[in-house]
């Protein structure tokens, strides 16, 4: 991270020790977190579900604010939640004794994924850890088989819904809430949520028939930090210098005029060295620090 520093030293300080978020990497315990899948083919006079359900697996990212407890804050940055069964498998039959039609679906190598661009906002944590994070948009990804035998029609052929081909504009998902809870088991954060998804397939090749899948879901994580960038923490010593500090690690410290850093000047450091004191001068206007792992 770097500060500007400035004579006036109008600048902002981050104070020793204040409370800083931080990255933690959550992976999914497949024995406890699952999905249960139900698709609902409509045809307009009549409609039939059928239901299949997986455990599940994958990895999670949530910033934690701070990154230690009591967390005041998190926000969910990116999900992967992948099915550990190969195949879900939905069967109809309409009618008495199938006499309207009957239908084959399978889904297979399905995922459910938020993108950092598509998480919500940043959520509350209440005294028990419970949170609600609003307007996430999620991605449906997995490969669709048909087998669709109904009043006349037949059509047989796949779908694969992460191909925007495949998926009309118009169905695009709408956005969900995530509604967890975060604890702690020692030093490590136990990550737990519930999920509600919908979405509509629509295609020519059963025209006539709506497909709703819904998945409804709930995983439970256990989470491990994820490497950031060295605090730099910036205070003035109250003789009209500053005094930058860090956690003792390898790391180098730059100067430059500009934060871009285009032009770095290194400052050296010494074995064990946690701080550097400066004082701004007339031919540096501004200067600007930064702190890096080699």
């Amino acid at each position: 991270m770097f500060a500007a520093l400035g004579l006036s030293f109008g600048v902002l300080v981050a104070g020793l020790g204040q409370a800083q978020a931080g990255l933690w990497l959550f992976i999914a315990d497949g024995k406890k977190s699952k999905i249960d899948m139900k698709v609902t083919l409509d045809l307009g006079i009549t409609k039939q579900s059928d239901s299949d359900s997986t455990r599940v697996g994958g990895t999670m990212i949530a910033e934690l604010t701070p990154s230690a407890p009591p967390v005041e804050t998190i926000r969910i940055t990116s999900v992967n939640a992948q099915s550990t069964k190969s195949k879900l498998q939905f069967k109809y039959s309409f009618g008495p004794f199938g006499l309207l039609g009957k239908a084959k679906f399978s889904l297979s190598d399905l995922s459910i994924r938020i993108d950092p661009e598509d998480a919500g906002e940043e959520a509350q944590l209440d005294d028990e850890g419970n949170f609600t994070q609003e307007g996430n948009k999620p991605t449906l990804a997995g490969l669709v088989l048909y087998d669709v035998n109904v009043a006349g029609q037949k059509s047989k052929g796949e779908i694969d819904l992460s191909n925007p081909e495949d998926i009309p504009e118009d169905q695009e998902q709408e956005p969900f809430d995530i509604v967890g809870q975060l604890t702690w088991e020692g030093d490590v954060p136990v990550l737990k949520f519930d999920f509600d998804i919908e979405q509509e397939v629509e295609s020519d090749e059963f025209e006539g028939i709506t497909v709703l899948v819904s998945a409804n879901g709930s995983v439970f994580a256990y989470g491990e930090r994820l490497a950031g960038s060295p605090l730099l923490a910036i205070a003035p010593t109250g003789d009209s210098q500053l005094r930058l500090a860090w956690e003792a690690g390898d790391y180098i410290l730059e100067a430059a005029a500009e934060p871009t850093f285009a032009e770095p000047e290194t400052i050296v450091l010494t074995d064990g060295q946690a701080e550097h004191i400066i004082k701004p001068g007339g031919d540096h206007p501004h200067r600007f620090f930064r702190l890096r792992t080699p």
